[in-house]
């Protein structure tokens, strides 16, 4: 998000507004631990930190938020930083659904459930997704869809065994690998024991979701967007901006109405 808050206003407001002194613009990137991207192996999490200050973003570690307000955010350590907007991407939760079955929940509000997805003393219930609360190799699998996908494929077969007679398996997740775009010609990518970052993990999370396309037509009419929009930097971004009280542009826009 702060990658491409960055390029907005590097490459498509300085076009659209040239009026407009940019170097006045902060982008300040708060996070509470003492690394960026925690899923990801140390390499790859330097190499993200790094990009996104090329990109001159303002990376500030253990920083956590304690209050936000219409023009300031206030961390734990009482530093207090002066802003205009503020975009929040604290990560997510499950759905509350399990709490309110009554069902045993965890970290992130997920349901406590057996390692076939069963839930707890409940066997004819599976749980998949986001609300389900796996463990394998003593860590909570992540909110991701791919473990989702995998999930839905395991309980669809465990189901029709035990329809057949027989009984469920415990789910084994097998990780695909992760990637994040940082921006323009720079991502990360670790899959396995390839670890790419910079433009080649970029062209590889390009490849990645391009295969994930999926018919040949789509991909082909993907694939010509995305080089029509890297060349040429165009972005289906604008800005909507109300007319100042008062203006020409205001007065005619309250007689349009008052016409109609």
């Amino acid at each position: 998000m702060a990658g491409a808050l960055s390029e907005l206003i590097r490459l498509v407001l300085r076009k659209d507004h040239p009026e407009l002194d940019l170097k006045e613009v902060r982008v300040l990137l708060l996070e509470a631990a003492d690394s960026l991207l925690a899923a990801f192996v140390p390499p790859l999490r330097e190499a993200a930190r790094r990009s996104l200050e090329k990109k001159g973003i303002e990376v500030m570690f253990g920083a956590k938020v304690a209050e936000v307000d219409d023009h300031s955010v206030r961390l734990a350590d009482g530093r207090e930083l002066a802003v205009g907007t503020v975009v929040w991407t604290a990560g997510v939760r499950a759905s509350g659904l399990g709490a309110r079955l009554g069902l045993a929940v965890g970290r992130q509000g997920r349901v406590d459930v057996e390692p076939t997805l069963q839930v707890r003393g409940q066997p004819a219930v599976f749980v998949i997704g986001d609300l389900a609360g796996a463990i394998q190799g003593g860590r909570p699998l992540p909110m991701l869809s791919p473990v989702a996908i995998q999930e839905g494929r395991h309980v669809a077969a465990s189901i029709a065994g035990l329809v057949a007679g027989g009984g469920a398996r415990a789910f084994a997740y097998r990780d695909p690998g992760i990637m994040a775009t940082i921006g323009r010609n720079s991502a990360v990518a670790e899959l396995g024991r390839v670890h790419l970052s910079g433009f080649p993990g970029w062209v590889m999370w390009l490849a990645v979701h391009l295969v994930n396309v999926v018919t040949f037509r789509s991909r082909v009419l993907v694939l010509i967007n995305w080089a029509w929009e890297y060349l040429f930097y165009n972005r289906p971004i604008r800005l909507i901006l109300r007319a100042a009280p008062g203006s020409e542009v205001d007065q005619a826009s309250q007689t349009g109405r008052t016409r109609g």
